[in-house]
């Protein structure tokens, strides 16, 4: 049997488990990350910040009673970002844009605990200079690992399309079709490379997920509250998936089977504190594929974020990631850091990491890397904001030359 065979039978037991908590409906129970196209919306209808310009709150206002009507609500942002190293083995500077529409149609049951439908987004991803900042930091930096994971120029492609549907008083949530794996695994508060941390050793598995993190892959999830605070996460997704050909996931995923897949089991104090005090571990797994010539392999994921403060403005974090093989980039990966005022307008973010190349990821032995980020995400206005950034990389492992390079960065989002 194999072992995709056993991640669908442990989803199969997830969605009949007895489940206990008692859920407000109007609440999106969604175990999913703040990128996800869900929280995405939520926090750009609830985002502070200056109010000037009347067209887009007064349109906001406008597509908010369009979807208590219909169901359907739709939204868009783009996000441009430039990044300058003080040492370099290619080009100093590198700048990438995104241009993202997304949202969701309810097209049955809206506003209940059964609630289902469409969840979209489309993207175009470009570059602005000779290498896009996915490529800028091992191509041009020397740094075995990636300083902004979605910043690619893969043109256009569609990273989410998929049905979404509640359960048993909203206590389950199922997703089907073509999703994006780093929406719901690994969850914590500052995972998003759209408004938090850049470097991926911050983001979704630490660097530390196997399978080359696949979106636009046909796949599903299945999360649920066992109890009012445990939560579970199965999913199972292809790991040939190609957002800029996603049609083509029918075939990969039916006729070649190799899959990713992730099992998480989290604790919370309620699903209202999922990104304010979370402790989960993650397991994954990943079948080799035949065409690309990639192994198989698996790995853990460690995450503990706890807010304090009376209005929970420090969150503090632990994080790791262990991996053996699966085109993971790193062996070992683990983080420390603290962020600041992660429910305002402006929020800050200190991250310090130690990891360990994955040898049979990059094909040599290299000497393990330090990796120091700080952010400051400033709300310009209510649909706009800059966020300027530093990263410290130490003995960068393409890059013996050097043992400490400064690269420093501005992000800029603009959405409506």
């Amino acid at each position: 049997m194999k072992k995709s065979t056993y991640l669908v039978v442990l989803l199969i037991i997830l969605g009949s488990f007895p489940l206990s908590a008692q859920q407000d409906p109007a609440i999106n129970r969604d175990i999913s990350g703040p990128g996800s196209v869900m929280n995405q919306l939520d926090n750009d209808e609830e985002s502070q910040g200056l109010r000037a310009w009347y067209i887009l709150d007064s349109l906001d206002n406008a597509k908010e009673r369009f979807y208590d009507k219909t169901g359907f609500k739709i939204s868009g942002d783009y996000n441009s970002q430039i990044m300058a190293a003080t040492d370099a083995i290619g080009n100093n500077i590198g700048a990438s844009g995104v241009f993202r529409i997304y949202g969701k149609w309810n097209l049955i049951n809206h506003g209940s605990d059964k609630e289902g439908g469409i969840i979209f987004k489309v993207e175009n991803r470009h570059r602005y200079t000779e290498n896009a900042l996915r490529e800028y930091g091992p191509v041009d930096i020397g740094y075995a690992g990636l300083l902004q994971s979605v910043y690619n120029n893969q043109g256009w492609r569609a990273t989410n399309l998929y049905w979404r549907q509640e359960f048993g008083k909203s206590k389950i949530v199922a997703y089907g079709g073509f999703v994006d794996i780093t929406d719901w695994t690994d969850v914590y508060a500052v995972a998003s490379p759209w408004q938090s941390f850049n470097n991926i050793v911050f983001a979704t598995g630490s660097g530390a997920l196997g399978g080359a993190y696949p979106d636009g892959s046909m796949g599903f999830m299945v999360s649920g509250w066992l109890t009012d605070n445990l939560y579970a996460v199965g999913s199972l997704v292809d790991a040939n998936g190609d957002a800029t050909q996603f049609w083509k996931g029918f075939d990969t995923f039916f006729t070649d089977f190799e899959t990713v897949k992730t099992f998480e089991l989290g604790y919370s104090p309620g699903v209202e504190m999922l990104f304010l005090r979370n402790i989960h571990l993650t397991f994954w797994q990943v079948d080799a594929r035949r065409e690309a010539n990639t192994p198989s392999g698996w790995g853990i994921i460690g995450s503990a974020s706890w807010a304090l403060g009376a209005q929970y403005q420090y969150l503090p974090f632990l994080r790791f990631g262990w991996a053996k093989d699966g085109l993971a980039f790193y062996e070992y990966s683990i983080s420390t850091g603290i962020a600041f005022n992660i429910a305002g307008p402006n929020t800050v973010g200190i991250g310090l990491n130690y990891n360990k190349p994955n040898e049979s990821t990059f094909g040599i032995d290299l000497d393990p890397q330090f990796t120091g980020e700080v952010f400051y995400k400033f709300k310009l206005t209510h649909h706009s904001e800059i966020t300027p950034n530093i990263q410290f990389l130490g003995n960068p492992a393409f890059n013996p030359d050097n043992s400490f390079i400064a690269v420093f960065g501005l992000r800029g989002r603009f959405y409506f």
